[in-house]
């Protein structure tokens, strides 16, 4: 399966999603990530990447694009397809990284953890497979971001500490 991203409007994100989920080969997401809020202790979901639309098809780089183009209409939020150096689509690693994060609501659930002489140790949650990969977590917005990046963007990731 592919994997692809588009770069859209932010008021029109939504809008692109339904659209392109009423077709039978594409599913469209936003990836989301789960952050406690500090002081009221309250979960929410914020986007893991603002105005990115994820697209996952069974459908060729052509397929996809003339598909695109007849939705041209429909979809005048969408700005362009963001590209990797030789193709459009996500690479297997980045494909095996967000399949091993995201649920099935295409949401990266919090983690719990502590800090223990510098170091982050995680007890639960998604970032406890991806524990050697933070750099730095951020206990005023309950984020830690990872020494992985994707189209040139940190990835932060929610943490209880």
């Amino acid at each position: 399966m592919n994997w692809y991203v588009l770069y859209t409007l932010n008021y029109k994100t939504n809008k692109i999603i339904t659209n392109l989920n009423r077709n039978e080969n594409l599913i469209a997401f936003t990836p989301k990530y789960e952050v406690c809020q500090r002081k009221t202790k309250e979960v929410l979901i914020k986007p893991m990447f603002n105005n990115y639309v994820f697209v996952k098809t069974h459908l060729c780089q052509t397929d996809f694009n003339d598909l695109l183009l007849k939705m041209k209409d429909q979809n005048d939020g969408l700005i362009k397809q963001l590209k990797n150096v030789d193709a459009t689509t996500l690479t297997e690693k980045e494909i095996e990284f967000f399949s091993l994060v995201l649920d099935e609501n295409y949401t990266i659930r919090l983690s719990h953890g502590y800090q223990e002489d510098g170091k982050t140790i995680i007890i639960d949650g998604p970032l406890k497979l991806l524990e050697k990969h933070i750099t730095k977590v951020d206990k005023h917005n309950q984020c830690a971001y990872l020494d992985l990046e994707f189209f040139n963007r940190r990835i932060c990731m929610g943490i209880e500490i």
